[in-house]
């Protein structure tokens, strides 16, 4: 399956994606997280909540369209035998590409964190019938995974943009 539309058809999907990927965590990063410094504390919490569901989905499509357009490229290309007869190990192109997915997984499993293990975390209320203490509790809870969200995010921030770098080094064959 070499048809060169269906090759086009992956390599605009598959730009696609990471570009939705890339662009959404550079906005989030340098734009919306400044921006949220000069509101007040409440609306920021609002806007951070908000802007970061946008986002996740954004995300996850993101993600998705790249695995699915990738794959589509690898077949498309003729290139799916790397995955069978270990070529992944022993050529530039096929170490690269295997570097590439890599990161994208490890990209999938910092999401997972974000979504389903720190932003529930955001989302709690205190109850208003719970002591000062539980309250404080959860509070610092809160204060943590915004923590550790911001840290995923920077992370995720430099490993999308290598992920970029080494898909772009494909194009020549891989890296050394």
């Amino acid at each position: 399956m070499s048809s060169t539309p269906v090759l086009i058809l992956g390599n605009y999907l598959h730009l696609l994606g990471m570009a939705g990927y890339l662009g959404g965590s550079f906005a989030m990063e340098f734009v919306l997280g400044p921006a949220q410094k000069f509101i007040p504390p409440a609306q920021a919490q609002v806007m951070g909540e908000k802007t970061g569901d946008r986002f996740l989905w954004v995300a996850w499509c993101s993600l998705g369209l790249s695995l699915l357009s990738g794959i589509l490229r690898l077949f498309s290309m003729g290139e799916q035998s790397m995955v069978v007869d270990g070529s992944f190990f022993t050529s530039s192109y096929g170490r690269s590409l295997l570097g590439m997915m890599a990161l994208w997984l490890v990209l999938v499993i910092n999401g997972s964190i974000i979504t389903f293990v720190l932003r529930p975390k955001l989302k709690g209320r205190t109850k208003a019938h719970g002591s000062a203490a539980q309250a404080q509790a959860h509070q610092q809870g809160q204060l943590t995974a915004v923590k550790w969200i911001g840290w995923l995010t920077r992370a995720d921030l430099i490993i999308a943009f290598c992920v970029v770098l080494f898909g772009a080094s494909l194009r020549f064959g891989g890296l050394g």
